[in-house]
This record gives structure tokens, sequence and C-alpha cells, in this order.
């Protein structure tokens, strides 16, 4: 578990579909979510990124041919503040000119019930680390589209932002930033029954 947003990342679900071996998911984007939070002295700054895209496989009766490649577009990275998003983008945190994309790949999938687990690359700057990224699965009836299902993946991680190279120069001390980043996602998807 490492850095940044890799989550987001490890996104898990968050992408614009999630393809078991027999079953077609398209993931609903105004309710899914893929967020991060870190300390900045004293206070706390959340964010998210907007654009992602990705390809799921996960079929929870059969995780051997689990497979999630999740790309994060860090371009759009928003806080809702102009200058934290412009330090984020720059070269000392994200430099999203020289490093557009953030990338979860997984080696496993494991779990049962509604508890996984996802093993796997996450590459933030062009540095590549194991990651590990729990998350919860239920699928349910759609109650809004009688005949669909419905499926809700949340998770969340903790990184280490330095371990990536998010914060250099003066950003590499944790007085202002703290190391650890907070990834949240929500992922919300649907198929036929």
């Amino acid at each position: 578990m490492r850095s940044w947003f890799a989550l987001a990342a490890l996104m898990l679900l968050p992408l614009p579909s999630l393809a078991g071996p027999q079953d077609a998911w398209t993931v609903d984007p105004k309710a899914s979510a893929l967020s991060f939070s870190v300390a900045q002295v004293g206070s706390i700054v959340s964010g998210r990124f907007p654009t992602w895209t990705g390809e799921i496989v996960l079929d929870p009766s059969s995780l051997a041919g689990a497979r999630i490649d999740i790309k994060i577009d860090t371009r759009p990275v928003s806080t809702n503040n102009r200058d934290v998003d412009s330090l984020m983008k720059g070269p000392n945190f994200l430099d999203v000119q020289k490093f557009p994309e953030a990338r979860f790949v997984s080696t496993s999938v494991s779990g049962s019930g509604d508890r996984y687990e996802a093993r796997g690359k996450l590459t933030i700057r062009d540095v590549t680390r194991d990651a590990v990224l729990p998350f919860t699965l239920t699928i349910t009836d759609d109650p809004s589209q009688p005949g669909r299902l419905r499926a809700t993946a949340r998770g969340r991680i903790i990184l280490k932002r330095l371990d990536y190279g998010v914060g250099q120069n003066e950003w590499a001390a944790t007085g202002q930033v703290a190391n650890e980043v907070t990834v949240d996602l929500n992922v919300v998807a649907g198929r036929a029954r």
C-alpha cells in the first residue's frame, strides 16, 4: 500500500465498464467516485479524480480469472482550490504534463461474501509498487430498474505519496503535507439480470 491516489488507481470498479466472464457491467459515473484526502498543516485537503477508464473482469463465484486494469487521468485532479490544484498538477507533485496517468493492474483478487482484496501493481509518476486494495462488493436487485442488477464496490487504501515521488524538493518533507494519503472509491455498476 503506497502513495497517492493509487487507488485511484485502485479504483477497482470505477470504470466505464465492468465485465465478468459472462457479465457485462456498466459503471454509473454519476453515482461512482474516486476521492482522496491528506493532512496539510493541520487541516484536511480533499479532492477527486473525475476521469478514469479501465477493464474489470470479476465474477465473485470464480475469482481465478479476475482481472482489473484501471487508468486514472491525473490531469483533471480537483480539490476545488485553484492554488492547491495548480500545485498538485505541477512538477513537485503529480507532474501531470510528464505523467498524465496513474495505473493499477491486478495480479490477483481474493475474497468471499462481500469482502475482497485486489493485489496488484500501482504506478504513479512512472514508479511502480505493489499495492493491496481491500473492498466490499454487494450485488442486489436494482430497485429503480426491474430486471437489472446493481453492484456497489467500496474500498479505501492508505498510500505513502513519497513512495511514488509525489512531493519533490521542499515538498519531500512531511511537515506541511503528510506522507499518508487516503484514497476512497465508491463504484456503482449495473447489468441485466
